[in-house]
């Protein structure tokens, strides 16, 4: 596939990735979670890994969205007040993930590793300032995600699973009640 791809692809997983950090709501994060596996599938197939593991990281977001917007509320809580500093640190997350991987950027494995970078970066920022167990729970499905589109195929089957396990995970407690 064309470098264009690629690029289109780490473009969508930042934009994930940016929603997720963004929301305070688990329409929100779920959003941010589906986009950002998305937009991963879609870079690491422009840079020429396994179709059915790129599959596999695609189902295992798609999951891992579906559990955390089952269990949401009617609010999607994006860019509530006082998020101003989380907008900031999602454009600046981007540009250090360029900074760093800048080199690579001439073919699609580079553009591929800078998508999956940034929305690992941004999935453990976000994990950082969690205040309740389910935003913690999907961002640390979003850090499985950014970071097994760093690897071969078994590690994007094994994204995909832990992406998904991470939101089962908050099924077997009760569901948090905002105080």
């Amino acid at each position: 596939m064309t470098p264009a791809v690629a690029v289109a692809g780490a473009s969508v997983a930042w934009l994930g990735a940016a929603v997720l950090v963004l929301s305070d709501e688990r329409r929100g994060l779920a959003l941010g979670i589906a986009v950002a596996a998305a937009g991963l599938a879609v870079a690491t197939a422009a840079a020429g890994k396994d179709l059915v593991a790129d599959g596999a990281l695609v189902v295992g977001g798609a999951c891992s969205a579906g559990l955390q917007f089952g269990r949401g509320g009617a609010s999607w809580g994006l860019m509530p007040p006082g998020s101003t500093p989380r907008l900031i640190g999602s454009l600046v997350a981007l540009i250090l993930t360029v900074l760093v991987v800048g080199t690579g950027l001439q073919d699609p494995a580079g553009v591929a590793r800078l998508g999956a970078l940034t929305v690992a970066v941004m999935a453990a920022g976000r994990l950082l300032t969690v205040r309740s167990r389910w935003a913690a729970l999907g961002a640390g499905s979003a850090l499985a995600l950014g970071l097994g589109a760093l690897g071969s195929a078994p590690t994007l089957w094994l994204a995909g699973v832990v992406a998904t396990t991470l939101s089962l995970i908050d099924l077997v407690g009760p569901e948090e009640v905002a105080g």
